[in-house]
């Protein structure tokens, strides 16, 4: 430890000499520079594990399709139906992914879809809105034939059918009934008629066709998609 020597003041008038007293200079705060530098070996540290923890997550992302709004059961995909989130890769999920998108455009909802949830494969039919075994009829009816501003793409119909004028019994005779589903409803003609594309069975999309020209089918709401 320095120490430095200062004098003594002698009082007036005295000659004598005066003995030099020691003062001890404060040592250096050494506790405090050491904490410090510890302190920020431990932040610097903290910051590493962080950044390596971000890297790690971003690593581990894939930029997937989501819905940016609603979209109601039997509506085709449209380009402002979807947008792009980055999610962590997770197993139990297959949404679709990003690079994927031109590929559901098009497509029909099979369900209602809600913005903000993820869009998975199975929630979409083909573009033309059929399923395996059903064939797309165009069904002209009018206003009074058929609850038209009710219908919606997706909703379960029943197509009946009236028996042709002169039709001898056994050939159809009395009302015929088909199970549809409405796939798309036209925008009313200037005649009022309007156009349902329906799915039915193949094996009654003939016939149903053929009553549908003639203009003897009535469509009866059954149930909402």
């Amino acid at each position: 430890m320095a120490r430095s020597k200062l004098p003594v003041p002698a009082p007036p008038g005295a000659d004598v000499l005066r003995p030099d007293i020691d003062i001890a200079d404060p040592p250096p705060p050494r506790r405090r520079r050491r904490s410090l530098m510890v302190l920020g070996a431990v932040m610097v540290l903290a910051g590493a594990i962080g950044f390596a923890g971000l890297m790690d997550a971003s690593a581990d992302r894939s930029d997937v399709l989501a819905l940016a709004r609603d979209v109601p059961v039997g509506k085709r995909l449209a380009a402002g139906d979807l947008r792009v989130v980055s999610l962590p890769d997770a197993p139990g999920l297959k949404p679709v992914p990003a690079k994927d998108k031109s590929t559901v455009l098009g497509r029909r909802a099979a369900a209602a879809l809600s913005q903000g949830s993820l869009l998975t494969a199975g929630q979409l039919t083909g573009r033309g809105g059929l399923r395996p075994g059903e064939a797309l009829v165009a069904v002209e009816v009018k206003q009074s034939m058929a609850p038209v501003d009710a219908l919606r793409p997706g909703d379960a119909v029943q197509l009946v059918t009236r028996p042709e004028d002169g039709q001898a019994p056994g050939k159809r005779g009395g009302l015929v009934e088909v199970a549809g589903r409405v796939v798309e409803v036209g925008a009313p003609a200037a005649s009022g008629d309007v156009v349902v594309h329906t799915a039915v069975l193949e094996g009654d999309s003939a016939a149903v066709a053929a009553d549908a020209s003639a203009g003897r089918v009535a469509i009866v709401l059954k149930g909402k998609g």
